[in-house]
């Protein structure tokens, strides 16, 4: 059985989760945890196979800071567990660290599998529900489209960053290829909307 820490601090979503992934004989949930304190603390007593992270949680450590120490820790993994699907953020957190990145949202059989295939050294895997291609995008692209994503679009982004409009239209273009958006002005909007 997978041993799993559920890391949550609204308790109706934690319990939906472990009475979700309770069912069968695949999971084993051996503890919870409301706080970033209390999951690190209870993650380097029990040392889970898998710990199920919720984004937003009260406590001394930010997120990236927990999730840092979690995979620090013997054999331990970590899926994150998300209520909404913040695009711009799910890279960051898989190149921190994380194993897999899944939505509250997600179908229970989806949560199940995910946590399985985590538990077997699968990395990267992310929730259907986020928008295709998305782990295409590298560090320094995922910051061009926050950077066009901020008050006053392309123009302001380009002397932010120092460039000319041209250039940055040249890195857009090649942006907007790779995620399959036909326009730099729908890449635009498809950063915003994404939480760019």
């Amino acid at each position: 059985m997978i041993r799993l820490l559920v890391v949550d601090d609204h308790p109706p979503s934690r319990e939906k989760a472990i009475a979700d992934l309770s069912a069968g004989d695949l999971i084993e949930i051996i503890a919870e945890a409301e706080t970033s304190d209390e999951a690190y603390k209870q993650a380097k007593t029990l040392l889970p196979d898998v710990v199920l992270l919720d984004l937003h949680l009260p406590g001394l450590m930010t997120t990236p800071d927990l999730l840092k120490k979690l995979v620090g820790l013997k054999n331990v993994r970590v899926v994150i567990f998300a209520s909404q699907s913040k695009a711009s953020e799910v890279q960051d957190f898989l190149d921190m660290g994380a194993a897999a990145y899944v939505l509250k949202d997600d179908p229970p059989a989806l949560l199940r599998m995910s946590i399985l295939m985590v538990y077997r050294g699968s990395q990267g895997i992310v929730s259907p529900s986020l928008p295709p291609n998305l782990l295409r995008l590298s560090s320094q692209e995922r910051n061009i489209l926050r950077e066009i994503g901020r008050r006053g679009g392309i123009p302001k982004a380009a002397e932010r960053m120092g460039l000319t409009e041209y250039d940055l239209d040249q890195i857009l273009y090649h942006i907007a290829a790779k995620l399959e958006i036909e326009s730099n002005e729908k890449l635009a909007k498809w950063a915003k909307k994404h939480g760019f």
